[in-house]
């Protein structure tokens, strides 16, 4: 068998019954050793005697891919500056191979993450002090694209949402008035990211308003804009989004339109009015925010 150090012993002890005219093939089959194995050891038997039946190296006397040991050293050197393969490779002039192959044996084939900003977690004293606002794309249906807006108010965490045919600024502001409609107590601020139909933030007109954001403004209401690269300051409204998905349509799996929005309806009367929320201590949001109400002063 190929690629198995046989004992030197055996080897001996093979040869010299083939020294007493038992046939190499006779052999070969009895021990299961290929048949031009063993004639490799007759060959060195017969040329150095039991000297040649010791174990070779098949290391190959040249080597030209091989690289010298200081190139290991230089590649997990370069590493240490968080350069990628690509770069340690053109840098020191080795192929991109070496280099991964490199790096796998050494543990260290990826870059360590920076660390993340602890997130601060906060919660606000009374509804309506801030809504977390956002939208999702939903699967298309028969009528194509849907998207579904969010809001969850950040202190009782009571939710409002609504599947719309497109995503505009247009169709966010008909969701913030509508928001506006079912939560029964002022909304002081609405938090959102920086998607243009709800800020020209970033946009070249930056001084421009959506009509989103005109709406807010002639409602009294201050906007609030997420950091970029912050999502977790919208954490709130994105775990809602996140639980009507695993809640809702994952179980009832609707196939119109039509069935995703009731769907939609009866989740949102059950998310509000029944459903334990661990961060309320197992209350309901409309719970919670009946309970504020009931103990706030007049």
């Amino acid at each position: 068998m190929r690629g198995v150090a046989h004992d030197p012993v055996l080897r001996a002890k093979l040869m010299a019954m083939h020294d007493q005219g038992v046939p190499l093939s006779v052999l070969s089959n009895r021990h299961r050793i290929a048949r031009p194995v063993l004639s490799r050891w007759w060959a060195r038997y017969t040329r150095d005697d039991l000297a040649g039946l010791q174990p070779q190296s098949r290391r190959p006397h040249h080597s030209p891919t091989r690289v010298s040991p200081a190139v290991p050293r230089a590649i997990l050197a370069a590493r240490d500056f968080g350069w990628g393969v690509e770069r340690i490779a053109d840098e020191l002039a080795v192929g991109h191979g070496t280099v991964q192959r490199t790096l796998e044996a050494a543990g260290r084939n990826r870059l360590p993450r920076a660390p993340r900003r602890p997130v601060q977690r906060y919660e606000k004293a009374r509804p309506g002090e801030l809504v977390h606002l956002d939208l999702k794309y939903l699967p298309a249906l028969e009528n194509g694209p849907e998207f579904e807006f969010a809001a969850v108010d950040d202190f009782s965490r009571e939710a409002v949402a609504s599947i719309a045919r497109e995503r505009s600024t247009v169709a966010a502001t008909r969701f913030l008035e509508h928001v506006l409609s079912e939560l029964p107590y002022r909304v002081e601020a609405v938090m959102t990211d920086n998607d243009l139909m709800f800020t020209m933030r970033y946009a070249f007109h930056s001084n421009r308003l959506t009509r989103f954001e005109q709406a807010l403004k002639s409602a009294g209401i201050e906007h609030r804009l997420l950091r970029p690269r912050s999502p977790e300051s919208n954490g709130k409204v994105e775990r809602f989004i996140k639980t009507i998905d695993d809640e809702c349509f994952r179980i009832v799996q609707p196939q119109r339109s039509s069935a995703r929005i009731r769907a939609l309806a009866l989740f949102l009367d059950y998310y509000n009015h029944a459903r334990p929320h661990q961060s309320l201590g197992g209350s309901s949001p409309i719970a919670r925010r009946e309970a504020y109400f009931a103990e706030a002063p007049a």
